[in-house]
């Protein structure tokens, strides 16, 4: 079983633009905001575009074995919340560069037919981990262009650490916003004229004039009602997670970090990343060490074998609900 008219749709002046940055810093809100642009189609995460290619040995050259590929690609997860009609379709032996760009642009088709944008010409991809394969995305998609969202890692420690993947320390999420943020920059470095870096603060506080900029960047008509994110529909499996997507940002929400991480925390987040912080544009506010006291530390263990409870459960029912599941993040 392969996918209906894949390679017969000879796209042709279709773009990509991938929005990266650490999880939790609005890559989907800036992704449902910019799909809300005319000819624009904002799909689900897609990590499997670089995983598949990745797993099985990049040689273009030679090709990726066409029966390996699609096998790997229909049993994904993530592109199985795409949820597009699957038929049988003649295909290469083997997929060359130029057949799996190709591939990609038939699937983001397909994805868009299902919301009658027939037109589009501009494919909005959100996943986090954009900026970890990007030399690989480029050599697929030589006119791609990146979007490197950054967000203060102090509030990235407080929405990741309660969810059931990535870190689940404030001083581990640190370590994990670092490494995010240094193959970020490293790409930013060597193609400057790729990729714009935004901040998640001010795409929040001022959400038309940073969309405009963003705009500009990408070759798209800025549009004021794109604030709103109604530009993607959120897969029913990430629902809970993206629960403000499809709304106008909410201000408050820059700062409840400093309401929802303890002193000690905040002090091994800022103590970790040194002066990266202060790189990005974020001021440490030098909080002390006060290591917890005997009841803050019961406190702390039983809400962590809490959330590790609530998220097992909600593993468990999300697997018997949309199929197993692995975050490659």
């Amino acid at each position: 079983m392969t996918l209906n008219g894949i390679i017969e749709n000879h796209i042709i002046n279709k773009r990509p633009i991938f929005i990266g940055g650490c999880p939790r810093s609005g890559t989907t809100m800036l992704g449902a905001m910019l799909g809300d642009a005319a000819r624009c189609v904002t799909t689900p995460e897609s990590p499997f575009k670089q995983k598949i290619p990745f797993r099985l040995g990049v040689d273009w050259f030679k090709g990726i074995d066409t029966t390996k590929l699609m096998d790997m690609l229909l049993k994904d997860f993530e592109f199985r919340q795409w949820k597009i009609p699957t038929h049988n379709s003649q295909l290469p032996s083997a997929f060359k560069i130029d057949d799996y760009r190709n591939l990609l642009f038939g699937l983001v088709d397909s994805y868009a037919k299902k919301f009658n944008k027939l037109d589009w010409n501009v494919w909005i991809d959100h996943t986090p981990n954009n900026f970890s394969d990007a030399l690989l995305l480029l050599d697929i998609f030589p006119n791609a262009k990146f979007i490197h969202i950054v967000r203060d890692p102090r509030a990235i420690a407080a929405s990741i650490t309660p969810l059931n993947f990535g870190p689940n320390t404030a001083k581990d999420a640190a370590v994990y916003w670092g490494r995010k943020l240094s193959d970020a920059l490293a790409f930013e470095l060597v193609f400057p004229k790729k990729c714009l870096r935004v901040k998640y603060e001010d795409l929040v506080l001022q959400p038309e004039k940073s969309l405009q900029i963003i705009c500009d960047f990408s070759g798209i008509r800025f549009v004021p009602g794109m604030i709103f994110g109604k530009g993607f529909k959120v897969p029913e499996y990430t629902k809970i997670k993206h629960g403000l997507v499809g709304s106008e940002p909410k201000t408050e929400r820059i700062d409840t970090w400093e309401r929802e991480l303890a002193d000690w925390q905040i002090y091994q987040i800022e103590n970790s990343l040194h002066d990266l912080m202060g790189m990005m544009g974020y001021t440490k506010i030098g909080r002390k060490l006060h290591p917890p006291n005997a009841t803050q530390s019961i406190k702390t263990l039983m809400k962590k074998i809490i959330s590790s409870f609530i998220n097992k459960i909600r593993q468990r029912v999300q697997r018997r609900r949309y199929g197993k599941h692995k975050r490659f993040y």
